[in-house]
C-alpha cells in the first residue's frame, strides 16, 4: 500500500448522519457541564452553610456557657446577700408579727371568758412570740366557783398553760393572780 489511507464511508447521506451525532455528543457534554457546574455550586454553598452554621453554633454555645456563670454568679450572690440579710429580715418579720397580732381578738375572747360577777383589775402582757402572748392578770371574784368557772371558760377559748399564781381574801372578795399562754390563729 502505498501510505494513504482511504476512508471508506458507506453511509447513503454521511454528512446529515456525522451531524447527528456530532449535535447529541455536543448536547451530552453540555448537559454534563451544567450538571457539573450545578453540583459544584451546591456543593461550595453548602459547605459555606455549613461553614457558618458551625461558627453560630459555637456562638450559641459561648453565650449559654456565659449564661449559666452568670446564673451560678447571681444565685450565689443572692445566698450571700440573704445570709447577710438574714437578721434584719427576721426582724422585720418580727415587727410585721407583732402589728399583726389581734388584741381586739384576745380581749374579746377574755371578755367572753370573764363570769359575769367577775372584772380583770390588772393585766400585763409578759412576751411575744411567733405570735404566742404569755399575759398574766389579776381578776376579782365573788368566790371560788366564779374563778374555777373562769379558768374553765379560758381553758375552752382555747387560752394556754392557765395557772393560778396567788390568791388573796380581800374584802369578801377573792383576788387571783392569773397567767396565760395565747397563741393566735395564722
Amino acid at each position: 500500500m502505498n501510505g494513504m489511507r482511504t476512508s471508506l464511508n458507506l453511509a447513503s447521506r454521511p454528512l446529515r448522519n456525522r451531524r447527528f451525532f456530532f449535535a447529541l455528543l455536543l448536547s451530552a457534554a453540555a448537559l454534563f457541564l451544567i450538571v457539573a457546574t450545578a453540583s459544584t455550586a451546591t456543593y461550595f454553598k453548602s459547605r459555606a452553610r455549613g461553614k457558618s452554621l458551625r461558627a453560630e453554633l459555637a456562638r450559641v454555645e459561648q453565650t449559654s456557657q456565659a449564661a449559666q456563670k452568670e446564673t451560678v454568679a447571681w444565685t450565689e450572690q443572692s445566698r450571700d446577700w440573704a445570709k447577710l440579710k438574714k437578721n434584719n429580715v427576721d426582724a422585720v418579720n418580727a415587727i410585721i408579727r407583732r402589728k399583726s397580732f389581734s388584741w381586739v381578738r384576745l380581749f374579746s375572747l377574755l371578755e367572753e371568758a370573764l363570769p359575769g360577777a367577775c372584772f380583770i383589775s390588772s393585766m400585763s402582757p409578759l412576751q411575744e412570740n411567733d405570735g404566742r402572748v404569755d399575759i398574766r392578770f389579776k381578776v376579782v371574784s365573788p368566790g371560788l366557783s366564779d374563778l374555777l368557772s373562769l379558768i374553765q371558760r379560758l381553758d375552752a377559748a382555747g387560752f394556754k398553760a392557765i395557772s393560778v399564781k396567788n390568791e388573796l381574801q380581800a374584802a369578801g372578795q377573792l383576788v387571783s393572780e392569773i397567767s396565760v399562754s395565747y397563741e393566735r390563729a395564722l
